[in-house]
This record gives C-alpha cells, sequence and structure tokens, in this order.
C-alpha cells in the first residue's frame, strides 16, 4: 500500500488535472470575495441600514460552507481522469502483474481521491479565512457547530470520493467513467433538490443533499449535523465494500 500511495501522490505532483483544480479552487475562492466585497457596496448604495449591512458582511461562515456546493464536481472531474489514465496507459494492469492486490490498488486510489478533495478544501478555507476576517469579520457561530459542519464537510467529501472511485475502477474506459462521473452529479442534484421539498429526509442521506444544506444558513441552524455525517460515513462504507468485491472480479484487457 506504501509504494502505491508514494507513487499516487508522486504522479499527483506532475498531474495537470490535479493542478487545474487548484487553480480553479483558487479562482472561485477570490470570486466569492469579490462579490462580497462589491454586493456590500451595492447595498450600502441601495439605501439599506448600515446595521443590515454590517450583519450581512461580517460574517465568514457562509463564505466558508459554500465551496462545498462545488467540491462534488471537482472530485468527479480529477477521480474520473486520474483512474482513467491509469487504466488507458496500463499502469493498473502493470500494478497487478508486479503483485499488488487489487484491494490496495482500490484503497490507495480511494485515498488519493479523498486528500485531494480535503486539500481543495482546505485551500478555500485558507483563502477565504485570509482575506475575509480581516474584512468582513470572524466566524460567527459556535465553535462546537463550526467543528460539527467540518466533520460532515470530510465526511460529504469521503462520500463523493467513494462514489466516484467506485466508477472510475469498474469502468476501464476513461470516456465513459467520466460522462457517467458528471451525470452522477447532474442526478444527484436534480434528486436532493426534489427531495427536499417532499422527503427532506431522503435529501439529506444524498451528499449534493447534504451540501446543499449545509450551504444554507437558514436550513443549517435546524440540523442535526452530527448525525448527517454518519450517513455519508454508512454510504461510503456500503459503496466501497461493494465496489471492492466488483474490482476484485473485474476482468481486466
Amino acid at each position: 500500500m506504501y509504494k502505491l500511495l508514494n507513487a499516487g501522490f508522486t504522479r499527483l505532483k506532475k498531474n495537470k488535472i490535479f493542478w487545474f483544480t487548484v487553480i480553479v479552487t483558487i479562482t472561485i475562492a477570490c470570486f466569492m470575495l469579490v462579490s462580497r466585497y462589491f454586493d456590500g457596496i451595492k447595498l450600502r448604495n441601495d439605501g439599506m441600514p448600515q446595521e443590515t449591512i454590517d450583519d450581512w458582511l461580517n460574517s465568514t461562515d457562509d463564505l466558508l460552507i459554500s465551496f462545498i456546493n462545488f467540491i462534488g464536481f471537482f472530485i468527479a472531474f480529477f477521480t474520473s481522469l486520474f483512474v482513467g489514465t491509469e487504466y488507458s496507459d496500463g499502469t493498473i494492469r502493470n500494478k497487478i502483474i508486479v503483485g499488488h492486490s487489487r484491494k490496495n490498488i482500490y484503497l490507495s486510489n480511494l485515498i488519493i481521491s479523498i486528500v485531494v478533495g480535503l486539500l481543495l478544501e482546505f485551500i478555500y478555507f485558507s483563502i477565504v479565512l485570509a482575506v475575509a476576517i480581516p474584512i468582513f469579520g470572524g466566524i460567527q457561530m459556535a465553535l462546537s457547530d463550526f467543528g460539527f459542519i467540518v466533520l460532515d464537510m470530510i465526511m460529504i467529501i469521503v462520500a463523493y470520493s467513494s462514489i466516484f472511485t467506485f466508477v472510475s475502477l469498474n469502468y476501464s474506459n476513461i470516456t465513459l467513467s467520466t460522462v457517467i462521473c458528471f451525470l452522477l452529479m447532474l442526478v444527484m442534484f436534480v434528486a436532493a433538490g426534489a427531495f427536499s421539498s417532499y422527503f427532506p429526509s431522503i435529501s439529506v442521506i444524498i451528499p449534493v443533499g447534504q451540501a446543499m444544506n449545509l450551504a444554507n444558513s437558514y436550513i443549517r441552524s435546524s440540523m442535526n449535523v452530527e448525525i448527517l455525517s454518519l450517513y455519508s460515513l454508512g454510504l461510503a462504507t456500503v459503496i466501497n465494500v461493494l465496489g471492492l468485491i466488483l474490482f476484485k472480479n473485474k476482468e481486466l484487457k
């Protein structure tokens, strides 16, 4: 496992897909900060009371959490192409030939996907905290609440990585796996939006539903966030067990 992870992270340093997601993440963070600043100016020009403007501006809570709505697409994009390239280059087949177990190959790719998702979230967090706190103010929610939200965000990333690793390792065609991953994200978005209105308890089992609710401050305040982390963990566990079983029996060409 160590050799697989070492090789994977070494490859990651030179991977254009990974660096593209990093650049886009930084761009989104800067865009969100600039948008918040100019929205404050617009509210002031529209004659909104200063107290209302300050209440809206002086909080980095929503800014910090909002990126979780995008992270699924980043993980889908990275994982499908990163794993798909290993298939197209014959790397996975070669790993098996030299004696690496399929379980370790599967888990190493899963871990790399999770680490990339967490790293992108960390980069976004770092930029927003560094800029927003001096300009807009600090985090307003209780530290314990924020801790549970961060935990749920981590579990959402784990769930996303589990889903897209499952698809990418069980569909050896890079184009097909990428299309399926993005279609899954779109289907989950539509399903989460539909279920949130009529079946909210089902919506929060879907990672996209959890992310959408976390980003909504009104809904977030009434959520039992620590329980939602268990939903994501349970979903990830089931998907990874199924993925390992299918990958062990997959015929590699």
